[in-house]
């Protein structure tokens, strides 16, 4: 799950760089507030916690989609029909981003 915010000044998206699969989380690892630099206008905001929204990775469901195509082929050769079970692969993978995604999103802190 990728994580943005928008610009105030240009309303371009800025990328955050986290990990945190939660909103929680991703307070305790900024704070309630940080400071965010555009790159696209080089202003410098400060954004709270709850302006933060999340978006699924596509790269991610490429890469199932991929390994998916690639399963079902190999195991077309050695089971037949049945190989075609492993498309399950990547509708899982876009099942868990979008999972993800809405949890982070409808999770907001309160603001003091």
């Amino acid at each position: 799950m990728n994580l943005y915010t928008r610009c105030n000044s240009c309303k371009k998206d800025i990328r955050i760089k986290s990990s945190a699969p939660t909103r929680p989380e991703l307070q305790m690892e900024k704070g309630e507030e940080f400071q965010v630099n555009c790159q696209n206008c080089g202003k410098i905001e400060k954004k709270h916690i709850n302006d933060i929204k999340a978006e699924p990775n596509n790269k991610i469901i490429l890469v199932g989609i991929g390994i998916g195509v690639l399963v079902t082929i190999i195991l077309w050769n050695y089971f037949g029909a049945i190989g075609t079970v492993s498309v399950a692969i990547p509708i899982l993978l876009w099942q868990q981003q979008m999972s993800a995604t809405k949890t982070f999103n409808s999770y907001m802190i309160r603001r003091k």
